[in-house]
């Protein structure tokens, strides 16, 4: 009997260190005044068993940021399969004379969704998509095109941008749309150069996937900072540059290609009459049905698997990916190539899994919108159904580890952490957030989701904070 209580006595002691570092790091953090005001949802369970080891307010839904991501993309790898693959394919459509090598009819580009279409992160498995296609046609023996290039009907709405986005990050990069055809991640490049001070700045080029966007530049060369805007709107064919830029330098301008389709078809246009073909009809926006006429697929391009899609998703935390991925889960689950369709998915699998998503809102996939509002708890939940799940592998190898890797290479740089710490990071204008795991000292792999919100202080301050949390059930867990 005395035996059994002294092994009670140690295991209740046990228990209670366990706990006394990172609740003394929390309660540093509420005491430290030049974070009042900030809000906090912290949780960390045991990733096998699922028991919470430490939380804090881990029920309060807070601002996400990039941490949204890995609710589309392990959704997806749960529902279509980390096999899966995305397929956009070139239609000849209409009769083909061919002794004469003549089309009277349209080439067709059928697009299938798939977000990585041409993009540099896969540039070994895409090579030159559109030089390929140019060969697939001369070898159909086509000379000449008595209709246009044109994009098919879509699989999806006409809605690019998911609600809550705001309008000033459309024109970027980070900000561009999801459409049944993409290219180059959908964004493209303009090179410009400032002047002495207070001159107009100069455009020097513009990348090919620009092809027919009209600029308005109207900025001046002023000073050592950049306080330029660009806007892009979806579908136009213009983009404006405003503002200033300093002077005597040259900068780049990430910007998103307000129609990827149409812009893929321009280039595609111009590199088959570069190569001699001749085509009656010029590139046009509007659609074509490949059905109204006698089609023949000439070349099939598929994706990476979606596992690679979903890693450079959460590796390089890109907006559009994500995005492309919550829509086409609606388009194969419910057949309806939309947001909503595809926020529907996901909330029909975090409620089968046991997360609770009721109270939870989630305008987007990607974290953009500083308007979702999730807790550490559910995605915590998420994380442990993962790691017990047969796509454990992939979802768990899509997540940057600590100072190696992605968006984590900045983070987690102390030996206590090295080859131990993997996440998703997460950060828009006073948000900072990771999700992920890291396994302790003991062996244990616990999966973990700090969300801050609302901090006036440099995010290095918060990040540093949530360090401190996570070396402490490192050692003592």
């Amino acid at each position: 009997m005395k035996t059994r209580s002294l092994t009670l006595f140690f295991i209740l002691t046990l228990a209670t260190i366990d706990v006394s570092g990172q609740q003394e790091v929390m309660d540093s953090i509420l005491a430290d005044t030049t974070l009042t005001g900030t809000s906090y949802s912290f949780c960390f369970a045991d990733a096998l068993t699922g028991e919470i080891i430490f939380s804090y307010d881990a029920e309060r839904n807070l601002a996400s940021a990039s941490v949204m991501k890995l609710y589309p993309t392990s959704v997806a790898l749960s529902l279509l399969g980390p096999c899966y693959y995305y397929t956009t394919t070139l239609l000849l459509s209409g009769d083909i004379n061919t002794r004469r090598g003549i089309l009277d009819g349209d080439v067709i580009i059928a697009g299938g969704g798939d977000p990585a279409l041409g993009s540099p992160y896969f540039s070994d498995h895409y090579g030159d998509v559109v030089g390929n296609w140019v060969q697939a046609v001369k070898d159909a023996g086509i000379r000449r095109i008595n209709g246009r290039v044109a994009a098919g009907n879509s699989i999806y709405d006409f809605n690019p941008a998911p609600p809550g986005w705001e309008w000033g990050d459309l024109g970027y990069y980070y900000g561009a749309g999801v459409y049944d055809i993409n290219i180059n991640d959908n964004k493209f490049n303009i090179y410009l150069s400032s002047r002495s001070e207070g001159t107009p700045a100069v455009i020097d080029s513009v990348e090919s996937f620009g092809l027919g966007i009209s600029i308005t530049n109207s900025l001046l060369s002023s000073g050592t900072d950049n306080r330029s805007e660009l806007y892009v709107a979806p579908y136009s064919s213009s983009a404006s540059l405003t503002g200033t830029v300093p002077a005597d330098t040259t900068t780049l301008f990430r910007a998103s290609i307000p129609d990827p389709p149409m812009a893929l078809v321009r280039i595609l246009d111009a590199a088959l009459r570069s190569a001699g073909i001749v085509i009656k009809g010029d590139p046009e926006s509007a659609r074509l049905d490949p059905e109204e006429k006698k089609s023949v697929a000439i070349a099939v391009v598929n994706s990476p698997p979606l596992s690679e899609i979903v890693k450079v998703t959460n590796h390089e935390s890109v907006n559009m990916y994500a995005e492309a991925i919550r829509k086409h889960l609606g388009y194969e689950i419910l057949g309806e190539g939309t947001f909503r369709a595809g926020s529907s998915v996901i909330r029909h699998f975090l409620d089968s899994i046991g997360c609770e998503p009721y109270e939870a809102v989630m305008l987007d996939g990607s974290g953009l919108t500083s308007n979702n509002n999730i807790s550490a708890l559910m995605t915590v939940r998420l994380l442990v159904h993962m790691n017990n799940s047969k796509f454990a592998d992939a979802f768990i190898s899509s997540l940057p580890m600590g100072a190696l890797s992605g968006t984590m290479k900045n983070y987690f740089l102390d030996e206590l952490f090295q080859g131990r710490v993997v996440a998703k990071t997460g950060t828009i204008s006073s948000a900072k957030s990771f999700a992920g795991y890291f396994t302790t000292n003991s062996g244990r792999k616990v999966a973990f989701t700090t969300f801050a919100n609302g901090f006036t202080v440099p995010s290095r301050r918060i990040t540093d904070n949530m360090e401190k949390i996570v070396r402490e059930i490192i050692i003592k867990y």
